[in-house]
């Protein structure tokens, strides 16, 4: 039988089990932070906190099962004001935007994004049908932007 939801203490154990020498070097960091805070050496103990912060998160992979938002209406998403594109909550500079990936998924759904600025959450999926259009929208707002699929 398979159990849905693994204790925590399970979970530190596979993690260390998968991954001994940044445990090691993490252990490390902490004996560093640790000492460096008992000698009042504020810079080094910050150095040590951020290399055993690091040592445990650089590298590792989120959770890859994050699909692109579904929106109805892929125009109640973008809004041009003056140099300012407001993609969904975020605002992209619009002399900066170089690329733009639109393609079709399949026959009901299609694929916006814009894969070269500082937010990877822009990403949306919507109806096919408003493919053409949004690709005439996006030739009259960001005429430098080139269309990738």
């Amino acid at each position: 039988m398979m159990l849905k939801h693994r204790s925590p203490l399970l979970k530190i154990r596979n993690f260390c089990q998968r991954h001994p020498l940044r445990v090691l070097l993490a252990t490390i960091f902490a004996i560093a932070t640790v000492h460096y805070a008992l000698q009042h050496e504020v810079i080094f103990t910050i150095a040590a906190l951020n290399g055993l912060l690091q040592s445990l998160l650089l590298g590792l992979k989120l959770n890859p099962s994050h699909e692109p938002e579904w929106v109805a209406d892929i125009f109640t998403q973008l809004k041009r004001e003056q140099d300012v594109l407001h993609v969904k909550q975020r605002q992209l500079k619009v002399q900066e935007i170089k690329k733009v990936a639109l393609s079709r998924l399949d026959e009901q759904q299609a694929l916006l994004d814009f894969p070269f600025n500082l937010y990877r959450v822009t990403a949306m999926r919507f109806p096919a049908a408003q493919l053409a259009a949004l690709q005439a929208w996006l030739a009259t707002e960001l005429p430098q932007a080139e269309i990738i699929d």
